[in-house]
């Protein structure tokens, strides 16, 4: 089938990306909160020591309310960017489904600074939890716009499927759900230190097991699917990117392992003590930790982009792909 061009506007690609990289600090600035304990070093909300959000003197704040205030200011940002990304979408897209999923982006980041809004009020660590694997949801959200409204999307040419081709298609949803336990598995693993009751440390455990036999099936998984994307000439960009980095995340995992517990007694046998293992909660540790959660929720919406790209040049599993013209693309916006 030869590529469909048609007018469109570039806007609703440009905002998407703009809340895209909104996004990504605020999921790692997240990360932060919870790696450095900040979470309730404000006990109101939607204020901030009885200040409006916004008026806050953020910059002349220390410690935890410099952190944790930091990311309430990149929550409005995205907040921002999304209601600004629904005006745009609706003003310029033909494609209804595409509009309607705006309107699902900006009813997640509602739902995400609700639950943050909450676990504040409640003093609720289960909620902390809940709002960190929605966090990278609302990410994934993000990224999935970015690729729709990509001129890509429009204009690829579609190719026919074949049992191998839906196979890699397959493999690529596999590891975006994967990667999607992984980091629910791994918010259990920080944040259920903190929790109360006898059932705090078997869950602890019973956590790290699991989050050490998800990063076994994910490196496989992902190392598969990169090697069948440039063997078969789909997504060879993307199989790379992915496999490069469950390389890193690999290092960061073992890396926030030591810094945090120390090495096996193995290990130490060999190499001796060293300052650098089971640190206090120093800058190095909590930028370490705070790194390999951030990547995980790259690796997740990489997988997921190659996911939706495979679906929508093999025409598989997707939404209907009308490409119809951007009505008003003309528009100043």
């Amino acid at each position: 089938m030869a590529p469909i061009t048609t007018t469109r506007s570039p806007w609703p690609h440009v905002w998407a990306w703009l809340l895209a990289c909104a996004t990504f600090p605020l999921i790692w600035v997240g990360g932060f909160v919870t790696t450095t304990d900040a979470g309730m070093a404000f006990r109101d909300w939607l204020t901030s020591d009885g200040h409006f959000m916004l008026a806050y003197p953020w910059l002349s704040a220390v410690g935890d309310k410099f952190v944790e205030h930091g990311h309430r200011l990149l929550g409005a940002l995205a907040g921002f960017l999304s209601i600004a990304l629904v005006i745009v979408v609706w003003r310029t897209e033909s494609r209804s489904w595409v509009r309607k999923f705006s309107l699902v982006i900006l009813a997640g980041v509602v739902l995400q600074g609700v639950l943050g809004g909450m676990r504040v009020v409640l003093d609720e660590r289960t909620l902390a939890l809940v709002h960190g694997c929605t966090g990278p949801l609302f990410f994934a959200l993000c990224v999935a716009m970015v690729v729709f409204t990509s001129r890509w999307w429009n204009e690829v040419e579609t190719r026919a499927a074949t049992d191998r081709s839906r196979g890699i298609f397959r493999l690529a949803l596999l590891c975006t759900g994967l990667a999607f336990a992984q980091l629910v598995v791994g918010a259990i693993v920080r944040h259920s230190p903190y929790m109360i009751g006898s059932a705090a440390s078997a869950l602890f455990q019973a956590a790290v097991y699991l989050h050490l036999l998800l990063a076994l099936l994910i490196v496989g998984h992902v190392m598969l699917l990169a090697w069948r994307c440039c063997r078969n000439r789909l997504q060879e960009t993307g199989g790379l990117c992915l496999a490069g980095l469950i390389i890193v995340q690999l290092m960061l995992g073992a890396a926030s392992w030591v810094v945090k517990y120390g090495m096996p007694r193995w290990a130490t046998s060999l190499v001796g003590e060293t300052t650098l293992v089971n640190r206090e909660a120093d800058f190095v540790q909590n930028a370490i930790v705070t790194s390999h959660v951030a990547v995980g929720s790259l690796i997740l919406v990489i997988a997921l982009a190659i996911a939706l790209r495979l679906a929508r040049q093999l025409g598989v599993c997707a939404p209907r792909f009308s490409t119809g013209s951007n009505r008003l693309a003309g528009v100043a916006l």
